[in-house]
């Protein structure tokens, strides 16, 4: 237990120890306990024993559920008239290891996306785009490569990426009614490729009435987020998005169908 961070002491019992929390005004704390600062320990993405069973699921083949719904896109409204969508790739882990209520995107990419559109939380993001992942179900985890060994001095990110079919997520894209929507933003490359795009990140496209943006996916896996200059670049991308769907909710009366770009 780190003791200078939580103001715990062991103290002997019977041969073993027990814990006791001293309060923070407690004179016998002693003043280095109060002040050290430690750096945070590397904590994977993922825990250990989890990987080992994620990578199996990957590597067997067996992830993918059979019949139609390999290729249904998952995807939330919190309301009917959002003109906006944010598609990812698929949920992190299989379903049984979500928390009850889990939705896509939710957690640390819905907090840097809000942040980036200049919004003052998640709900207010989700007020104006629907949510969703191209795949329903979750793949299987990539296998670290060597060169990315913590260990070894690696630390550029903590996340290893999952596995991505593209087939099955071109599959999936050509489901989706892009005309309901007034802007479509597509969270990293992969979900690029599967719309058949080609653009370069924060880019954007015309669409069957839509605006295509491809933007850099909000997790730790992507390395565009280590360069400040990079974040200040997509907020400047993700606030005007955000400005022109608005504007042209307005003009078509809430009725994103009415005009195209």
């Amino acid at each position: 237990v780190d003791v200078a961070r939580h103001g715990v002491c062991a103290v002997g019992n019977h041969g073993g120890s027990r814990l006791l929390r001293r309060r923070p005004d407690d004179p016998h704390r002693s003043s280095s306990s109060r002040t050290a600062k430690r750096p945070a320990p590397y904590r994977p993405s993922k825990p250990r024993t989890l990987k080992k069973e994620l990578l199996l699921l990957g590597k067997r083949g067996k992830a993918a559920p059979s019949g139609r719904s390999r290729w249904r896109p998952q995807i939330v409204r919190e309301r009917a008239d959002c003109a906006g969508l944010v598609l990812g790739q698929a949920p992190p882990a299989p379903k049984r290891l979500l928390p009850r209520g889990w939705r896509p995107l939710a957690g640390p990419a819905e907090q840097r996306l809000a942040k980036l559109a200049g919004l003052r939380s998640p709900s207010e993001l989700w007020a104006e785009f629907d949510r969703g992942n191209l795949l329903s179900w979750y793949p299987g985890l990539k296998e670290r490569s060597a060169k990315q060994d913590v260990s070894k001095g690696y630390a550029l990110h903590t996340s290893d990426g999952d596995i991505f079919p593209i087939e099955d997520a071109r599959r999936a894209a050509r489901s989706i009614d892009l005309g309901r929507y007034a802007y479509v933003i597509l969270l990293g490359n992969n979900v690029s490729r599967a719309f058949g795009l080609k653009p370069g990140l924060l880019q954007a496209i015309n669409r069957d009435g839509s605006r295509l943006l491809t933007f850099p996916h909000p997790s730790g896996v992507s390395h565009f987020w280590n360069e400040r200059a990079n974040v200040q670049r997509a907020s400047r991308v993700m606030r005007r998005a955000l400005k022109a769907m608005r504007l042209r909710q307005k003009r078509c009366g809430g009725d994103t169908r009415k005009r195209a770009l």
